[in-house]
């Protein structure tokens, strides 16, 4: 798709007109990159231009017909004409010419991907020789369910799997709990994590192991940068959910840990073609930008895989749903709370680790106003989780 971007700005002084222009440049180049568009230029008015004399706008249209742009691209609408006549009018000369016109501010696509039930078929062939999850899964997930269990019945389940509690000691004397090589009995190792953070390790530490890199593939996807990602996300979302709601839920720390499961699957068991996914879609902050690319190499997303695979495990159904609707979590009927801390959990996540800077724009404002969060609260959660990412750097091997 061929993208123009189209920019003007009604400032009289020269200072106030090149900062809204570049505001509005910034604007444009974020909303097509976190879509997918192909942006090729970038129209903007000359100094002398004013609202009823636009030069590049004039030649725009003038060249309609043998254009070949497929969209064009301003920050509000009301940048082609502060008429609403005019406005339309422009619209619809561009629309008779197969232009298509988005704002950056009232422009919302929907998750680009509309799987269908074959899609299904599909993956579910991919996936055929998925091993069921060990039984120590069943059973501690079980056992967290009931109030009447305790500390005890957990840490006599999870000694049963040698290697689950080696991993849950180590996690719990790491330099991120402040417990160094203290801790030797998994009783204790539980009262300090908490039974709904015992649960999250336990589900991930286990789905994480079925997944954990070949030695005969080559490498696409970053595991350790990848399980670093899913614990922040998590420990994130934890935050976010307790700030937002004034409360804790049992399924935060477990679903955010393992949203992005679907990305292990597809590098398993689709990995020539998701290896073409990383390399043509290297940021996976722009959502739409990796769906697409997924659907176009896979035929299918990794929200859609994840759900699939975890409706086929029995998950619990908030943990399926929070994993098909992390990117686009207004569209939970039933976990619309969950699933929006954790999208949040999850950018803000990936600022830390790929940008480590914050950036209010990698947000979809229908989020975050319906939410009800501001960008202060945003940049908070970011400065802890930079402070707290810094001490997980041993967290990985939790995970192998």
């Amino acid at each position: 798709m061929n993208v123009a971007g189209y920019i003007i700005s009604y400032k009289t002084d020269n200072e106030a007109r090149e900062h809204e222009n570049l505001l509005q440049k910034q604007k444009i180049e974020i909303f097509c990159k976190k879509n997918g568009l192909n942006l090729s230029q970038i129209l903007t008015e000359p100094e002398e231009s004013r609202p009823d004399f636009r030069p590049k706008l004039i030649k725009l249209l003038n060249d309609l017909s043998g254009s070949r742009l497929s969209a064009l691209v301003v920050y509000k609408f009301n940048r082609l004409a502060q008429e609403e006549d005019i406005r339309k009018w422009i619209i619809d000369e561009f629309k008779k010419n197969k232009i298509q016109v988005f704002s950056v501010t009232e422009t919302f696509f929907d998750t680009p991907i509309k799987e269908s039930e074959t899609k299904s078929r599909s993956i579910k062939l991919k996936v055929r020789d998925l091993p069921s999850l060990p039984e120590v899964v069943t059973k501690v997930t079980e056992l967290v369910q009931n109030p009447k269990s305790s500390a005890a019945d957990l840490g006599k389940i999870i000694a049963h799997d040698s290697g689950l509690t080696s991993r849950v000691l180590r996690l719990v004397n790491s330099a991120y709990y402040g417990f160094p090589k203290q801790i030797s009995s998994i009783q204790h190792a539980i009262m300090i994590l908490g039974f709904t953070t015992i649960k999250g390790l336990v589900l991930s530490s286990s789905i994480f192991r079925i997944f954990s890199p070949k030695n005969n593939l080559v490498n696409s996807l970053d595991y350790k940068k990848f399980w670093k990602h899913s614990l922040l996300t998590a420990i994130a979302s934890k935050k976010i959910y307790k700030d937002l709601f004034f409360e804790d839920d049992d399924n935060i720390f477990s679903a955010a840990i393992l949203h992005d499961i679907g990305k292990l699957i597809l590098d398993q068991y689709d990995h020539d073609n998701y290896v073409n996914v990383i390399t043509e879609s290297p940021e996976p902050i722009y959502a739409n930008q990796v769906l697409k690319s997924e659907q176009k190499h896979c035929e299918i997303t990794h929200p859609y895989i994840g759900n699939v695979v975890a409706e086929g495990w029995n998950l619990p159904e908030v943990l399926a749903d929070v994993i098909k609707y992390h990117h686009d979590p207004l569209k939970s009927e039933k976990y619309e709370r969950i699933t929006t801390a954790v999208y949040l959990g999850n950018l803000i996540s990936q600022l830390v680790l790929e940008y480590d800077e914050f950036s209010v724009d990698v947000f979809d404002e229908n989020v975050v106003n319906h939410i009800g969060i501001d960008e202060e609260d945003l940049l908070k959660t970011f400065n802890e989780l930079k402070e707290e990412a810094s001490q997980l750097e041993d967290l990985e091997s939790f995970f192998k």
